[in-house]
């Protein structure tokens, strides 16, 4: 199974964290069959009750929203009524309870997967982004919700990694203030800590090695490792070695980590340290193979042969719950397509016409001169952190800047695959009339 770059569990267990288990098989069936039926004018209710001045009205609306747009694809009345539900729920963030506050948290990320404009999109991640900065800083009770969204609303309506590490720096920062207590004996924080290095692991999921800013997360490597050190907490161990696992699955080392050792040395460490503290919490090869698994999704299975695919899975089967995660898998092609999944029972969801695969690449030539040894050494790697000033300065303007040919050909490329959804759509309503 592929994977759009931008990645199952079923058991929970104490920190948030859960584990894969067999029985999922056939599930699908079962939960499409319980998805709950709710007429479009309960909906349009529902968003009236958000302007009502008493809190437990607006609760009480926003809970039906939420069960509504976990277990129904609605993308037609998003798109009629964005606005509106937009606001309401960021007001409900500004001014409600806390209960109000994180229900509404939860209703913008389910939002983000649910409109199609990226335009929208766009207007979603510029509003809401910058609100959760500001209030997680204010709201630790509610941190868990509020991460979440964060990563959902960053995955489906960022347009660029520079982007996606701006939320991942909004999580860093709240991670490296939460490990630096004692957390054993503080159930809230332990389940703080987990939930978002969890979110963090999820995003940067996201970006291949070459784009990761290789200043933002210099010690990445050396953090995760004291956690596993001084924490025996099966939950944090859990996704530090999920994170330390991904930093080696998504390469360039260096970026990670505030030692000067050859990124061979860096896994050795990696890998040694982890089976020292607890070899079988995670059965990881040395041949970097992720231990393949599968879960069912209607009659359908989806394959995962990575840990950046099995780190997403996992995110969005928590943050939808197992019956909400197969409705969107058969019926939201925008999470279908983060997987590449393509449900064989709707005629709608046909990519004959369209390719496996695009991507962006762009070819520059520096100046000719002769290789040294250590370039032969590096080939199969590609990391800047040994480079010349003027491939760096080269790798900045032609990769990483805002303008930069590859950030405009890949916005370009999305904008075209939104509208490729579009027009499909649009054809398929025709066919029908």
């Amino acid at each position: 199974m592929g994977l759009q770059k931008r990645s199952g569990r079923a058991r929970k267990d104490g920190g948030g964290s859960a584990h894969w288990d067999d029985a999922d098989a056939g599930e699908g069936e079962v939960a499409a069959k319980r998805a709950p039926s709710v007429p479009m004018p309960a909906l349009g209710c529902h968003l009236e009750e958000l302007f009502k001045k008493k809190g437990s009205v607006r609760e009480d609306a926003l809970t039906s929203i939420i069960q509504i747009f976990s277990h129904q694809i609605k993308h037609e009345f998003v798109e009629d009524n964005f606005a509106t539900l937009l606001y309401r729920f960021l007001n409900c963030v500004k001014n409600g309870s806390p209960k109000e506050v994180a229900l509404a948290s939860r209703a913008i990320g389910l939002l983000a997967m649910t409109t199609k404009c990226r335009d929208k999109a766009r207007e979603l991640y510029e509003e809401s982004v910058s609100l959760f900065s500001k209030a997680l800083n204010h709201a630790k009770k509610l941190y868990n919700e509020m991460t979440n969204s964060l990563v959902v609303v960053t995955y489906f309506c960022a347009d660029a990694s520079v982007e996606t590490e701006k939320s991942m720096q909004i999580l860093w920062d709240f991670i490296h203030q939460q490990g630096g207590t004692n957390i054993s004996k503080d159930a809230d924080a332990l389940s703080i800590l987990v939930a978002a290095i969890s979110a963090w692991s999820c995003l940067l999921s996201t970006l291949d090695g070459w784009r990761v800013d290789s200043k933002l997360w210099k010690g990445a490597i050396p953090y995760f490792l004291s956690l596993l050190k001084t924490n025996n907490i099966e939950a944090v161990q859990l996704v530090a070695c999920e994170a330390l696992f991904l930093i080696l699955e998504i390469g360039s080392l260096c970026k990670f980590s505030d030692e000067t050792e050859a990124c061979d040395d860096i896994a050795k460490l990696v890998r040694s340290t982890v089976c020292s503290i607890n070899p079988t919490i995670i059965k990881y090869s040395e041949e970097d193979k992720f231990p393949k698994k599968s879960i069912a999704v209607g009659r359908q299975r989806v394959n995962l042969s990575t840990w950046s695919e099995s780190i997403q899975l996992n995110f969005f089967k928590q943050f939808l719950g197992k019956d909400g995660f197969i409705t969107h898998m058969l019926g939201n092609k925008l999470l279908r397509d983060v997987f590449e999944f393509v449900n064989q029972e709707d005629p709608s969801d046909t990519r004959l016409d369209v390719p496996e695969r695009e991507e962006v690449v762009k070819h520059y030539l520096l100046p000719v001169r002769k290789p040294k040894a250590r370039d032969k050494a590096r080939s199969k790697e590609i990391d800047l952190s040994f480079s010349s000033s003027k491939e760096k300065l080269v790798d900045q303007r032609m990769n990483k800047s805002a303008n930069s040919a590859k950030n405009k050909a890949r916005t370009q490329l999305l904008n075209k695959n939104r509208t490729l959804s579009e027009e499909r759509n649009i054809g398929h309503f025709i066919s029908e009339d």
